[in-house]
């Protein structure tokens, strides 16, 4: 532990950063170090992006706004509202000395890639999406009476592949049946054909605890290396994945966008997680989950042939404003 003491105080001396009893701080005023992790005074990372900032110290509320974004956030939450949609941060929010500040890394890997993405390179494409349909053959996944959400994923998958085609990209389906595939194989087929996006769909399940309320749509990132899950726990090293950390998540939130906002169901945010599926992604991947299988307004949902087709139209609209914004012209 005193090494590890040791090796931020250099790093931040390194950086240029005067230290203090209790706080490490810069020479702008702007950085400290609160429980060992680097944090930026949010207000002012806002006027360096052209945003505008209201701080409701009384609520503990700062909002961020201009033409083209608004971002409202709440002290000790993890969460920020990013152009209405939910996006779960690492860290919470603090506030030093009565400012809003927020973790370096939420900033530099969460709220960046989706103020400015980033573009790929000259002749990089958007092309062919491998869709992964949950479960399969001898794991039904979550179920409610009779139904299995194995079969909706699949129903879901073929829906999405044909609107896909529709729209001119190209489609692999890791499970065209009832068949089981390891968790580890899939993203390992889609690597193999070299798809250029990976698609993890699935419904979810409360399992008894809290089914009549835990309801909605929540779309997932792979765990940053070493970093924390939305719901616990960790990861531990980089895993090919993370390679595509910022396109991860701007394929999340725009995906999880679209179908917040065509689909009549409840927000439970942009999250990461360390699943297996997206640990071995080779591309930019992504695990959406949409909707409870056992929360009555959500199964529903799930089962209704035209529900399902707005959910497949709104993850076409997702993918499809991701290429555009990511592919040069």
């Amino acid at each position: 532990m005193l090494f590890r003491s040791l090796g931020w105080l250099w790093a931040l001396l390194w950086c240029g950063l005067s230290v203090i009893p209790g706080q490490a701080q810069s020479s702008r005023g702007d950085l400290v170090l609160i429980n060992g992790r680097l944090y930026a005074d949010l207000a002012l990372w806002g006027a360096r992006q052209g945003l505008r900032s209201r701080w409701n110290a009384t609520a503990g509320e700062l909002k961020l706004t201009n033409r083209w974004a608004n971002l409202a956030f709440k002290a000790d939450t993890a969460r920020v509202e990013f152009d209405g949609t939910m996006v779960w941060l690492e860290y919470p929010i603090a506030v030093e000395r009565g400012r809003p500040m927020i973790a370096q890394r939420d900033l530099d890997l969460t709220l960046m890639p989706l103020l400015k993405p980033a573009k790929y390179p000259a002749g990089r494409k958007v092309r062919r999406i491998a869709l992964s349909a949950g479960h399969g053959g001898k794991d039904p996944g979550n179920t409610e009476g009779s139904r299995q959400e194995k079969t909706y994923t699949l129903k879901l998958a073929r829906e999405l592949a044909a609107r896909l085609k529709a729209a001119g990209f190209e489609v692999i389906q890791v499970r065209d049946q009832d068949e089981f595939i390891a968790l580890d194989d899939r993203p390992e087929e889609a690597n193999r054909r070299r798809a250029d996006l990976y698609l993890s769909l699935h419904f979810n399940g409360a399992g008894g605890r809290g089914s009549a309320t835990a309801k909605g749509a929540e779309t997932f990132a792979l765990t940053l290396p070493n970093g924390r899950s939305t719901h616990g726990g960790s990861s531990s090293g980089s895993q090919p994945g993370n390679r595509f950390d910022r396109e991860n998540l701007l394929l999340a939130y725009q995906v999880h966008r679209a179908l917040i906002g065509s689909v009549n169901i409840a927000d439970r945010g942009v999250k990461r997680a360390n699943f297996a599926e997206l640990r071995g992604a080779r591309m930019p991947a992504i695990l959406i989950e949409g909707g409870f299988m056992d929360h009555p307004e959500d199964i529903r949902r799930i089962m209704s042939d035209r529900e399902r087709g707005k959910m497949a139209d709104a993850i076409v609209d997702g993918v499809q404003a991701y290429k555009r914004l990511v592919e040069r012209e």
